[in-house]
Protein backbone atom coordinates (compact mmCIF):
# COMPACT_ATOMS: atom_id res chain seq x y z
CA UNK A 1 0.00 0.00 0.00
CA UNK A 2 1.11 3.53 -0.51
CA UNK A 3 2.57 5.70 2.53
CA UNK A 4 -0.10 7.90 4.10
CA UNK A 5 -1.21 10.93 2.31
CA UNK A 6 1.11 9.77 -0.60
CA UNK A 7 -0.23 7.99 -3.83
CA UNK A 8 0.12 4.76 -4.84
CA UNK A 9 2.41 4.59 -7.91
CA UNK A 10 1.31 1.32 -10.24
CA UNK A 11 3.40 0.79 -13.45
CA UNK A 12 1.99 -1.77 -15.78
CA UNK A 13 3.88 -3.30 -19.00
CA UNK A 14 1.50 -4.76 -21.66
CA UNK A 15 1.80 -6.93 -24.34
CA UNK A 16 -0.31 -5.38 -27.18
CA UNK A 17 -1.35 -2.39 -28.22
CA UNK A 18 -3.94 0.42 -27.18
CA UNK A 19 -6.77 0.88 -29.41
CA UNK A 20 -5.87 4.36 -30.23
CA UNK A 21 -4.50 6.45 -33.19
CA UNK A 22 -6.70 4.59 -35.34
CA UNK A 23 -4.98 1.22 -34.63
CA UNK A 24 -7.38 -1.46 -33.94
CA UNK A 25 -6.42 -3.73 -30.88
CA UNK A 26 -6.44 -7.38 -29.55
CA UNK A 27 -8.41 -7.67 -26.16
CA UNK A 28 -5.60 -7.79 -24.18
CA UNK A 29 -4.36 -4.42 -25.28
CA UNK A 30 -7.91 -3.02 -24.95
CA UNK A 31 -7.91 -4.76 -21.16
CA UNK A 32 -4.38 -3.16 -20.39
CA UNK A 33 -6.16 0.20 -21.59
CA UNK A 34 -8.97 -0.43 -18.99
CA UNK A 35 -7.14 -1.21 -16.20
CA UNK A 36 -4.87 1.69 -16.87
CA UNK A 37 -7.88 4.08 -16.87
CA UNK A 38 -9.51 2.00 -14.15
CA UNK A 39 -6.35 2.48 -11.68
CA UNK A 40 -6.68 5.83 -12.36
CA UNK A 41 -10.12 6.62 -10.98
CA UNK A 42 -9.44 5.36 -7.81
CA UNK A 43 -8.61 7.73 -5.02
CA UNK A 44 -4.78 7.31 -3.81
CA UNK A 45 -3.36 5.45 -7.09
CA UNK A 46 -1.58 6.77 -10.15
CA UNK A 47 -1.08 4.26 -12.90
CA UNK A 48 1.68 4.16 -15.38
CA UNK A 49 1.61 2.11 -18.65
CA UNK A 50 4.03 1.02 -21.69
CA UNK A 51 2.88 -1.03 -24.81
CA UNK A 52 4.60 -1.74 -27.83
CA UNK A 53 3.27 -0.23 -31.21
CA UNK A 54 4.46 -0.11 -34.83
CA UNK A 55 1.97 2.49 -35.74
CA UNK A 56 1.84 4.58 -32.49
CA UNK A 57 3.91 7.30 -31.33
CA UNK A 58 1.75 8.79 -28.60
CA UNK A 59 4.13 10.37 -25.38
CA UNK A 60 2.06 10.83 -22.21
CA UNK A 61 2.73 11.81 -18.92
CA UNK A 62 1.17 8.88 -17.82
CA UNK A 63 2.10 6.58 -21.10
CA UNK A 64 4.76 5.72 -23.14
CA UNK A 65 4.62 3.42 -26.57
CA UNK A 66 7.26 0.96 -26.66
CA UNK A 67 8.46 1.95 -30.56
CA UNK A 68 9.04 -0.99 -32.67
CA UNK A 69 9.79 -1.14 -36.70
CA UNK A 70 7.78 -4.53 -37.23
CA UNK A 71 4.54 -5.57 -36.32
CA UNK A 72 4.67 -6.48 -32.44
CA UNK A 73 5.56 -10.11 -31.40
CA UNK A 74 2.81 -12.70 -31.01
CA UNK A 75 2.40 -15.98 -29.67
CA UNK A 76 0.10 -17.76 -32.01
CA UNK A 77 0.14 -17.93 -35.39
CA UNK A 78 -2.51 -15.21 -35.87
CA UNK A 79 -3.60 -11.90 -34.23
CA UNK A 80 -5.79 -8.99 -35.75
CA UNK A 81 -2.61 -6.78 -35.43
CA UNK A 82 0.40 -8.90 -36.29
CA UNK A 83 1.77 -12.04 -37.81
CA UNK A 84 5.13 -11.91 -36.86
CA UNK A 85 5.47 -14.58 -34.75
CA UNK A 86 7.96 -14.92 -31.04
CA UNK A 87 8.92 -18.39 -33.04
CA UNK A 88 9.92 -16.65 -36.40
CA UNK A 89 12.41 -14.52 -34.68
CA UNK A 90 16.02 -15.24 -33.72
CA UNK A 91 17.77 -15.68 -30.24
CA UNK A 92 19.74 -12.67 -31.04
CA UNK A 93 16.93 -10.69 -32.02
CA UNK A 94 14.57 -11.84 -28.99
CA UNK A 95 17.74 -11.39 -26.79
CA UNK A 96 17.95 -7.51 -28.22
CA UNK A 97 14.00 -7.26 -27.87
CA UNK A 98 14.54 -7.83 -24.41
CA UNK A 99 17.36 -5.91 -23.74
CA UNK A 100 15.64 -3.07 -25.07
CA UNK A 101 12.25 -2.99 -23.49
CA UNK A 102 14.35 -3.09 -20.05
CA UNK A 103 16.19 -0.29 -20.95
CA UNK A 104 12.85 2.10 -21.77
CA UNK A 105 11.06 0.47 -18.95
CA UNK A 106 13.58 1.07 -16.15
CA UNK A 107 14.25 5.22 -18.12
CA UNK A 108 10.29 5.56 -17.74
CA UNK A 109 10.30 4.33 -14.53
CA UNK A 110 13.14 6.31 -13.18
CA UNK A 111 11.73 9.69 -14.82
CA UNK A 112 8.13 9.41 -13.06
CA UNK A 113 9.77 9.22 -9.79
CA UNK A 114 12.41 12.08 -10.13
CA UNK A 115 9.13 13.89 -11.26
CA UNK A 116 6.78 12.74 -8.32
CA UNK A 117 8.99 12.47 -5.52
CA UNK A 118 7.24 8.70 -5.32
CA UNK A 119 8.43 5.64 -5.71
CA UNK A 120 6.52 2.57 -7.56
CA UNK A 121 4.66 0.02 -4.82
CA UNK A 122 3.40 -2.70 -7.58
CA UNK A 123 3.95 -3.45 -11.15
CA UNK A 124 1.89 -5.35 -13.51
CA UNK A 125 3.32 -7.74 -16.33
CA UNK A 126 0.93 -8.37 -18.92
CA UNK A 127 0.79 -11.75 -20.17
CA UNK A 128 2.95 -15.04 -18.80
CA UNK A 129 5.95 -14.46 -20.97
CA UNK A 130 8.67 -11.92 -22.28
CA UNK A 131 7.20 -8.90 -19.99
CA UNK A 132 7.31 -10.55 -16.32
CA UNK A 133 10.97 -11.64 -17.40
CA UNK A 134 11.59 -7.90 -18.09
CA UNK A 135 10.32 -6.31 -15.13
CA UNK A 136 11.89 -9.38 -12.82
CA UNK A 137 14.90 -7.81 -14.43
CA UNK A 138 13.93 -4.16 -13.56
CA UNK A 139 13.09 -4.90 -10.33
CA UNK A 140 16.26 -6.80 -9.67
CA UNK A 141 18.67 -4.05 -11.12
CA UNK A 142 16.28 -1.63 -8.73
CA UNK A 143 17.10 -3.98 -6.06
CA UNK A 144 21.06 -3.94 -6.41
CA UNK A 145 20.83 0.15 -6.52
CA UNK A 146 18.99 -0.28 -3.03
CA UNK A 147 15.88 0.47 -3.74
CA UNK A 148 13.07 -1.37 -2.42
CA UNK A 149 11.90 -4.88 -3.74
CA UNK A 150 8.57 -3.78 -5.72
CA UNK A 151 5.70 -7.02 -5.68
CA UNK A 152 5.50 -8.29 -9.03
CA UNK A 153 2.08 -9.12 -10.88
CA UNK A 154 1.93 -11.32 -14.07
CA UNK A 155 -1.59 -10.73 -15.62
CA UNK A 156 -2.38 -14.03 -17.51
CA UNK A 157 -4.08 -13.37 -20.78
CA UNK A 158 -4.16 -17.33 -22.39
CA UNK A 159 -1.88 -16.98 -25.13
CA UNK A 160 1.14 -17.46 -23.98
CA UNK A 161 -0.66 -20.42 -22.02
CA UNK A 162 -1.15 -21.68 -25.55
CA UNK A 163 1.89 -21.28 -27.21
CA UNK A 164 3.79 -23.20 -24.06
CA UNK A 165 1.14 -25.92 -24.42
CA UNK A 166 1.89 -26.21 -27.92
CA UNK A 167 6.05 -26.48 -27.14
CA UNK A 168 4.60 -29.19 -24.58
CA UNK A 169 2.52 -31.14 -26.62
CA UNK A 170 5.68 -31.05 -29.68
CA UNK A 171 2.94 -32.27 -31.92
CA UNK A 172 3.93 -29.08 -34.59
CA UNK A 173 7.40 -28.63 -33.97
CA UNK A 174 8.17 -26.72 -37.01
CA UNK A 175 5.98 -23.81 -35.42
CA UNK A 176 6.56 -24.66 -32.03
CA UNK A 177 9.31 -26.01 -31.09
CA UNK A 178 10.48 -26.52 -27.76
CA UNK A 179 12.39 -23.18 -27.18
CA UNK A 180 10.88 -20.01 -24.65
CA UNK A 181 9.06 -22.84 -22.31
CA UNK A 182 12.66 -23.78 -21.43
CA UNK A 183 13.40 -20.38 -21.47
CA UNK A 184 11.05 -19.58 -18.89
CA UNK A 185 11.99 -22.14 -16.77
CA UNK A 186 15.71 -21.38 -17.34
CA UNK A 187 14.89 -17.78 -16.20
CA UNK A 188 13.01 -19.15 -13.02
CA UNK A 189 10.22 -16.39 -13.26
CA UNK A 190 7.44 -18.72 -12.02
CA UNK A 191 9.34 -20.41 -9.33
CA UNK A 192 8.38 -22.75 -5.88
CA UNK A 193 9.00 -20.22 -2.88
CA UNK A 194 7.99 -20.30 0.92
CA UNK A 195 7.08 -17.33 2.11
CA UNK A 196 10.59 -16.83 4.06
CA UNK A 197 12.44 -16.68 0.33
CA UNK A 198 10.07 -13.94 -0.76
CA UNK A 199 10.54 -11.78 2.19
CA UNK A 200 14.28 -11.87 1.85
CA UNK A 201 15.51 -9.05 -0.01
CA UNK A 202 17.30 -10.76 -2.53
CA UNK A 203 14.88 -12.67 -4.07
CA UNK A 204 13.14 -11.34 -6.93
CA UNK A 205 10.27 -13.42 -9.08
CA UNK A 206 6.42 -12.87 -9.73
CA UNK A 207 4.79 -12.91 -6.43
CA UNK A 208 1.03 -12.82 -7.48
CA UNK A 209 -0.37 -14.48 -10.74
CA UNK A 210 -4.01 -13.38 -12.05
CA UNK A 211 -5.59 -15.08 -14.35
CA UNK A 212 -9.13 -14.36 -16.12
CA UNK A 213 -10.82 -17.83 -15.72
CA UNK A 214 -10.94 -20.74 -13.77
CA UNK A 215 -9.53 -22.90 -16.86
CA UNK A 216 -6.40 -20.32 -16.86
CA UNK A 217 -5.53 -20.99 -13.61
CA UNK A 218 -5.55 -25.00 -14.93
CA UNK A 219 -4.03 -23.77 -17.69
CA UNK A 220 -1.00 -21.79 -16.07
CA UNK A 221 -0.59 -24.57 -13.54
CA UNK A 222 -0.01 -27.17 -15.49
CA UNK A 223 2.62 -25.39 -17.63
CA UNK A 224 3.96 -23.91 -14.16
CA UNK A 225 3.16 -26.42 -11.60
CA UNK A 226 5.57 -25.55 -8.63
CA UNK A 227 4.33 -22.07 -8.45
CA UNK A 228 2.33 -21.92 -5.28
CA UNK A 229 -1.31 -22.20 -6.00
CA UNK A 230 -2.15 -20.70 -3.22
CA UNK A 231 -0.99 -17.35 -5.21
CA UNK A 232 -2.93 -17.27 -8.28
CA UNK A 233 -5.79 -15.77 -8.24
CA UNK A 234 -9.15 -15.26 -10.26
CA UNK A 235 -9.45 -11.98 -11.75
CA UNK A 236 -12.78 -11.91 -14.28
CA UNK A 237 -12.56 -9.48 -16.82
CA UNK A 238 -14.03 -5.73 -17.29
CA UNK A 239 -15.70 -4.33 -19.87
CA UNK A 240 -15.32 -0.58 -20.62
CA UNK A 241 -19.20 0.38 -19.48
CA UNK A 242 -18.97 3.79 -20.98
CA UNK A 243 -19.04 2.89 -24.46
CA UNK A 244 -20.97 -1.05 -24.28
CA UNK A 245 -24.54 0.20 -23.38
CA UNK A 246 -27.78 -0.81 -24.38
CA UNK A 247 -29.33 1.60 -27.08
CA UNK A 248 -32.87 1.88 -28.61
CA UNK A 249 -31.74 2.45 -32.05
CA UNK A 250 -33.52 0.76 -34.85
CA UNK A 251 -30.97 -2.01 -35.89
CA UNK A 252 -31.22 -1.49 -39.55
CA UNK A 253 -30.14 2.37 -39.38
CA UNK A 254 -28.23 1.63 -36.24
CA UNK A 255 -26.13 -1.24 -38.67
CA UNK A 256 -26.32 1.11 -41.57
CA UNK A 257 -23.71 3.41 -40.06
CA UNK A 258 -20.94 0.91 -40.57
CA UNK A 259 -21.75 -1.02 -43.82
CA UNK A 260 -23.23 -0.05 -46.85
CA UNK A 261 -23.35 -4.31 -48.16
CA UNK A 262 -26.70 -4.52 -45.64
CA UNK A 263 -29.04 -6.64 -47.72
CA UNK A 264 -31.60 -4.69 -50.20
CA UNK A 265 -34.96 -6.66 -48.97
CA UNK A 266 -34.02 -5.97 -45.40
CA UNK A 267 -33.66 -8.38 -42.67
CA UNK A 268 -36.09 -10.30 -39.07
CA UNK A 269 -33.28 -10.54 -37.26
CA UNK A 270 -29.08 -10.25 -36.86
CA UNK A 271 -27.00 -12.50 -35.72
CA UNK A 272 -23.36 -11.51 -34.69
CA UNK A 273 -19.88 -12.36 -33.79
CA UNK A 274 -16.59 -10.75 -33.33
CA UNK A 275 -13.35 -12.02 -32.71
CA UNK A 276 -10.02 -12.68 -34.75
CA UNK A 277 -9.58 -15.60 -37.63
CA UNK A 278 -8.04 -17.88 -35.74
CA UNK A 279 -9.03 -21.58 -36.29
CA UNK A 280 -10.19 -21.94 -32.53
CA UNK A 281 -12.28 -18.94 -32.45
CA UNK A 282 -14.67 -21.49 -34.77
CA UNK A 283 -15.99 -18.83 -37.18
CA UNK A 284 -16.23 -21.78 -39.50
CA UNK A 285 -18.65 -23.39 -37.42
CA UNK A 286 -21.00 -20.08 -37.27
CA UNK A 287 -21.03 -19.55 -41.00
CA UNK A 288 -21.51 -23.16 -41.07
CA UNK A 289 -24.85 -22.84 -39.26
CA UNK A 290 -25.74 -20.03 -41.00
CA UNK A 291 -25.76 -21.51 -44.04
CA UNK A 292 -28.78 -23.91 -42.48
CA UNK A 293 -30.81 -20.54 -40.51
CA UNK A 294 -30.42 -18.71 -43.96
CA UNK A 295 -32.77 -21.44 -45.63
CA UNK A 296 -35.50 -20.38 -42.92
CA UNK A 297 -38.26 -18.58 -43.54
CA UNK A 298 -37.19 -15.73 -41.10
CA UNK A 299 -34.61 -13.63 -42.45
CA UNK A 300 -31.27 -13.78 -40.59
CA UNK A 301 -28.33 -11.38 -40.54
CA UNK A 302 -25.21 -12.75 -39.47
CA UNK A 303 -22.62 -9.97 -39.10
CA UNK A 304 -18.70 -10.30 -38.47
CA UNK A 305 -16.27 -8.48 -36.84
CA UNK A 306 -12.61 -8.69 -37.22
CA UNK A 307 -9.94 -9.97 -39.07
CA UNK A 308 -6.53 -11.88 -39.54
CA UNK A 309 -3.89 -12.56 -42.35
CA UNK A 310 -4.72 -12.53 -45.66
CA UNK A 311 -4.55 -16.75 -45.75
CA UNK A 312 -7.05 -16.85 -43.36
CA UNK A 313 -9.26 -14.19 -44.80
CA UNK A 314 -9.45 -15.93 -47.78
CA UNK A 315 -9.64 -18.98 -46.18
CA UNK A 316 -13.69 -17.35 -44.92
CA UNK A 317 -14.13 -16.15 -47.40
CA UNK A 318 -13.67 -19.34 -49.78
CA UNK A 319 -15.82 -21.06 -46.92
CA UNK A 320 -18.75 -18.21 -47.94
CA UNK A 321 -18.43 -18.79 -51.19
CA UNK A 322 -18.71 -22.63 -50.97
CA UNK A 323 -22.11 -22.11 -48.39
CA UNK A 324 -23.36 -19.80 -50.69
CA UNK A 325 -24.16 -17.42 -48.03
CA UNK A 326 -26.26 -14.66 -48.94
CA UNK A 327 -26.50 -12.37 -45.87
CA UNK A 328 -23.15 -12.48 -44.14
CA UNK A 329 -21.80 -9.43 -43.61
CA UNK A 330 -17.83 -8.79 -42.63
CA UNK A 331 -17.41 -5.19 -40.91
CA UNK A 332 -13.76 -6.11 -40.68
CA UNK A 333 -11.22 -4.79 -37.67
CA UNK A 334 -14.03 -2.31 -35.31
CA UNK A 335 -13.40 0.08 -32.71
CA UNK A 336 -14.86 -0.19 -29.49
CA UNK A 337 -17.80 2.02 -30.67
CA UNK A 338 -18.39 0.40 -33.64
CA UNK A 339 -18.72 -2.96 -31.68
CA UNK A 340 -21.11 -1.40 -29.45
CA UNK A 341 -23.24 -0.29 -32.21
CA UNK A 342 -23.18 -3.54 -33.73
CA UNK A 343 -23.82 -5.60 -30.63
CA UNK A 344 -26.76 -3.69 -29.28
CA UNK A 345 -28.40 -3.86 -32.81
CA UNK A 346 -28.22 -8.06 -32.97
CA UNK A 347 -30.89 -9.98 -31.81
CA UNK A 348 -28.14 -12.83 -30.31
CA UNK A 349 -24.26 -12.79 -29.99
CA UNK A 350 -22.71 -15.86 -31.03
CA UNK A 351 -18.78 -17.03 -30.01
CA UNK A 352 -18.46 -20.51 -30.14
CA UNK A 353 -14.56 -20.26 -29.23
CA UNK A 354 -12.88 -23.28 -28.12
CA UNK A 355 -11.78 -22.92 -24.45
CA UNK A 356 -11.76 -19.33 -24.92
CA UNK A 357 -9.57 -17.92 -21.91
CA UNK A 358 -12.73 -15.43 -21.01
CA UNK A 359 -14.67 -13.94 -23.46
CA UNK A 360 -14.78 -10.13 -23.00
CA UNK A 361 -16.74 -10.37 -26.16
CA UNK A 362 -19.35 -11.65 -24.03
CA UNK A 363 -19.21 -9.17 -21.38
CA UNK A 364 -19.84 -6.54 -24.40
CA UNK A 365 -22.34 -8.02 -25.80
CA UNK A 366 -23.91 -8.59 -22.79
CA UNK A 367 -24.05 -5.03 -21.43
CA UNK A 368 -25.22 -3.51 -24.46
CA UNK A 369 -28.61 -5.92 -24.31
CA UNK A 370 -28.40 -8.84 -26.56
CA UNK A 371 -27.95 -12.41 -25.13
CA UNK A 372 -25.26 -14.43 -26.14
CA UNK A 373 -24.11 -18.24 -27.31
CA UNK A 374 -20.80 -19.48 -26.70
CA UNK A 375 -19.30 -23.41 -26.32
CA UNK A 376 -19.29 -25.37 -23.35
CA UNK A 377 -15.52 -24.71 -22.44
CA UNK A 378 -13.34 -22.07 -21.35
CA UNK A 379 -14.01 -19.16 -19.22
CA UNK A 380 -17.70 -18.44 -20.25
CA UNK A 381 -18.44 -21.71 -17.92
CA UNK A 382 -18.10 -19.07 -15.33
CA UNK A 383 -20.46 -16.46 -16.14
CA UNK A 384 -22.74 -17.79 -18.94
CA UNK A 385 -26.10 -18.65 -17.46
CA UNK A 386 -29.76 -19.74 -18.47
CA UNK A 387 -30.83 -15.93 -17.27
CA UNK A 388 -28.03 -14.38 -20.07
CA UNK A 389 -27.97 -17.13 -23.17
CA UNK A 390 -26.83 -20.71 -23.28
CA UNK A 391 -23.08 -22.75 -23.73
CA UNK A 392 -24.08 -25.70 -26.43
CA UNK A 393 -21.92 -28.87 -26.54
CA UNK A 394 -18.60 -28.84 -26.93
CA UNK A 395 -17.46 -31.10 -29.47
CA UNK A 396 -14.70 -31.27 -32.32
CA UNK A 397 -16.91 -32.06 -35.32
CA UNK A 398 -17.76 -28.52 -36.56
CA UNK A 399 -20.78 -29.34 -38.54
CA UNK A 400 -22.24 -31.42 -34.91
CA UNK A 401 -21.10 -27.90 -33.48
CA UNK A 402 -23.01 -25.80 -36.06
CA UNK A 403 -26.15 -27.66 -35.74
CA UNK A 404 -26.09 -27.19 -31.76
CA UNK A 405 -25.44 -23.24 -33.04
CA UNK A 406 -28.76 -23.02 -35.33
CA UNK A 407 -30.79 -24.78 -32.50
CA UNK A 408 -29.47 -22.39 -29.98
CA UNK A 409 -30.25 -19.57 -32.72
CA UNK A 410 -33.40 -20.21 -33.29
CA UNK A 411 -34.22 -21.27 -29.70
CA UNK A 412 -33.29 -17.44 -29.00
CA UNK A 413 -35.40 -15.58 -31.72
CA UNK A 414 -38.71 -17.52 -31.12
CA UNK A 415 -38.43 -17.12 -27.42
CA UNK A 416 -37.15 -13.50 -28.05
CA UNK A 417 -34.14 -13.43 -25.58
CA UNK A 418 -33.30 -9.57 -26.45
CA UNK A 419 -36.74 -8.85 -24.53
CA UNK A 420 -36.63 -11.91 -21.99
CA UNK A 421 -32.70 -11.62 -21.29
CA UNK A 422 -31.03 -8.88 -22.90
CA UNK A 423 -32.23 -6.45 -19.77
CA UNK A 424 -30.81 -9.25 -17.63
CA UNK A 425 -27.91 -9.73 -19.26
CA UNK A 426 -26.98 -5.84 -19.28
CA UNK A 427 -27.57 -5.54 -15.75
CA UNK A 428 -25.44 -9.04 -14.49
CA UNK A 429 -22.50 -6.89 -16.92
CA UNK A 430 -22.65 -3.68 -15.33
CA UNK A 431 -23.29 -5.19 -11.82
CA UNK A 432 -20.48 -7.68 -11.82
CA UNK A 433 -17.82 -6.81 -14.04
CA UNK A 434 -16.78 -3.42 -14.27
CA UNK A 435 -13.56 -2.74 -14.77
CA UNK A 436 -13.14 -0.45 -11.42
CA UNK A 437 -14.58 -3.18 -9.39
CA UNK A 438 -12.14 -5.85 -11.16
CA UNK A 439 -8.88 -3.71 -10.48
CA UNK A 440 -10.12 -3.04 -7.04
CA UNK A 441 -10.61 -6.29 -6.21
CA UNK A 442 -7.08 -7.89 -8.04
CA UNK A 443 -5.33 -5.17 -5.87
CA UNK A 444 -7.09 -6.43 -2.58
CA UNK A 445 -5.91 -9.90 -3.18
CA UNK A 446 -2.25 -8.83 -4.32
CA UNK A 447 -2.02 -6.72 -1.04
CA UNK A 448 -3.33 -10.04 0.90
CA UNK A 449 -0.60 -11.92 -0.35
CA UNK A 450 2.11 -9.74 -0.65
CA UNK A 451 1.52 -7.70 2.74
CA UNK A 452 4.33 -9.97 4.02
CA UNK A 453 6.80 -9.42 1.87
Amino acid sequence: MGSPGRPRLIFQLGTNNWQRGGEFAPGSGILHEAHHRAYNEIDGIRAYSMYPSRVQRFREEDVRVFELEHDIPICESVSPVSSYRWHAMGEDEVAAYRARLTREVTAFMDEVEASTGDEFGLVIAHHAFMNPVVMRDVIRARVEAGKPRIPLVCFVHGTELKMFAKEQAGNEPEEFPLRFLPFMQREQIFPAGDEAERSSTPWVGVDVVASISSEQIEAFSHVFPDFPRERVVLSHNGYNDRVFRESDAEPAAALATLTDDLPDDGFDAVVAFCGKFADWKRLDALLRAAATYEQEDRRILTVVAGGGPDEQKRAIADLVTELGLRRAVFLGPRQQEDLATMFAAAHVGVFPSYREPFGLVFLECMACGTPVIGADSGGPRDFVTPEVGVLVPETDDRQALADSLVAAVDRALDEDWKHSKGPGAAAYARDHFSVVRQVSDLLAEVDRLTVAG
